[in-house]
């Protein structure tokens, strides 16, 4: 009965996160990061308190995902207990928010929605509509549209998420779970094509934010994709599908660039440039292209090589790593890569290096970035040189900023778990695809971004989610 009431709750409890968090604001643009903050500790912290009065934190574990969430809830509590600021490092940065309180409500989180939930078609509408409204408010407001009058608009803030780094990772998360979505119906369907219309919206989102790291959510999620689809011809036909629908989208960002040229509103960018030149009708012809070949190819029975495709697949990974490394290593990356990334990486490493052996091991503090190195007089003096008297709350790479505030225990337990948790989950294809796709992607935009409550939140819970599923049939 407790498990029952359990499943209910965390229903409730996803829709709640998806419908209310990325709408909530309390004075429009103007502390944004603030109010979503305290929003989700009241949303997730009323949950876990249900939850653990329902059912407790069990004593006997359930798995390694067990040992390893309340091994990384430890080590976070270490962390605190030894950090620069202990009040920071509780409740986080002002306007940031992502201390040990919300980490702590996000593993639990985690914890308790891998007990299960319920999801149907009702369910998914209910969680998929508000990111709907996101995407549409994103691509409007790219063209100088604004549905509602928000305080303090900005072109360098999109919808009701805020700044563009924050949405890009909102966006990380939603628009590979449409993909994996509409990746699972069947063409030609009502479902399809409602799936289709979320997925194609979230890509033009994708596509006009303004920020090159979209180019690394889209990498990240029909890379995966694309391997997970070498398991048989069906599969590779289904994925042959979603990349015409990538295709659609670029085409129509390029047919509205051609027509209003000058009502875009932001810097052009490597995604904008892809849309230029009709690109999308290219994919779409070669999409169709090879679909025709490989039913054709399957008509005269040549059979499908997976083991074979799968190591070519990883093969050319591994190529294209070693040459970035290689490219790296010689310097031929400017230092204002990245709107000066380069630069804070830089910084941010020599700061990790020069850390105590304890804050090696432990960490600084969650959320203290800002904290420790603003009052250190040399990692002081180098951040404002660089950034000319702005502001850096965090390294902007989020493994080099967990290393730094969390050290090296914290960074391997949070990868750890992570990395485990895909593991499990990609072993439940087809269904689990819908959380496999948000968490690579998130992984590789989080390479140049960083955590937020608007996307490491949807983390923790495409994690929880996917963890739940039993089999294929959920």
């Amino acid at each position: 009965m407790r498990t029952k009431i359990l499943k209910i709750l965390s229903t409730i409890h996803v829709i709640m996160l998806c419908s209310i968090l990325p709408l909530y604001m309390e004075q429009g643009y103007y502390e944004l990061g603030e109010a979503k903050g305290i929003m989700y500790m009241l949303i997730g912290g009323a949950f876990i308190l249900a939850s653990s009065f329902l059912v407790g934190l069990n004593k006997k574990s359930e798995g390694v995902h067990d040992i390893l969430l309340r091994a990384l809830l430890l080590t976070n509590l270490v962390t605190l207990l030894f950090s620069c600021n202990i009040k920071t490092s509780f409740l986080g940065l002002e306007g940031w928010r992502v201390g040990f309180l919300t980490t702590a409500i996000m593993i639990l989180d985690c914890y308790f929605l891998a007990k299960g939930l319920y999801v149907d078609e009702y369910v998914l509408a209910a969680v998929f509509i508000t990111p709907f409204l996101i995407f549409v408010m994103g691509v409007l407001g790219r063209f100088g549209i604004y549905p509602i009058e928000i305080y303090g608009s900005d072109t360098s803030f999109l919808a009701t998420i805020g700044n563009i780094n924050w949405y890009v990772g909102f966006l990380s998360i939603f628009v590979p779970a449409g993909v994996g979505l509409t990746y699972l119906q069947k063409p030609g369907n009502k479902s399809f094509f409602a799936c289709s219309a979320f997925t194609v919206v979230g890509l033009m989102a994708l596509l006009l934010q303004g920020a090159d790291s979209g180019l690394l959510v889209l990498l990240g999620t029909y890379g995966l994709l694309f391997y997970l689809s070498l398991s048989d011809r069906n599969s590779f036909h289904r994925f042959m599908v979603q990349l015409s629908l990538l295709g659609l989208a670029i085409e129509i960002v390029n047919l509205i660039m051609l027509f209003y040229p000058s009502a875009y509103n932001y810097e052009k960018n490597y995604l904008i440039t892809l849309c230029s030149n009709h690109t999308g009708l290219v994919i779409i012809a070669f999409s169709f292209f090879i679909y025709r070949l490989s039913a054709f190819l399957d008509e005269i029975s040549i059979f499908w090589k997976k083991d074979l495709y799968k190591k070519a697949y990883c093969g050319l990974l591994l190529a294209f790593a070693a040459i970035t490394i290689v490219i790296i290593a010689l310097g031929k990356i400017p230092y204002n890569f990245g709107n000066g990334r380069l630069f804070i990486w830089q910084i941010s490493f020599d700061m990790f290096l020069n850390l105590s052996s304890w804050q090696k091991i432990f960490g600084v503090g969650q959320d203290c970035y800002y904290s420790y190195a603003y009052h250190n007089p040399m990692w002081a003096d180098s951040l404002l040189n660089v950034l000319e008297g702005n502001r850096l709350t965090n390294a902007h790479c989020e493994p080099l900023t967990i290393l730094i505030e969390r050290g090296i225990v914290g960074a391997t337990l949070y990868y750890g778990f992570i990395v485990y948790s895909i593991k499990r989950i990609i072993k439940k294809e087809p269904a689990a695809i819908i959380c496999s796709l948000p968490i690579i992607s998130y992984l590789f935009n989080s390479a140049v971004s960083f955590s937020t409550t608007v996307s490491t939140t949807f983390l923790f819970m495409a994690i929880g989610i996917g963890l739940s599923l039993k089999s294929a049939q959920e």
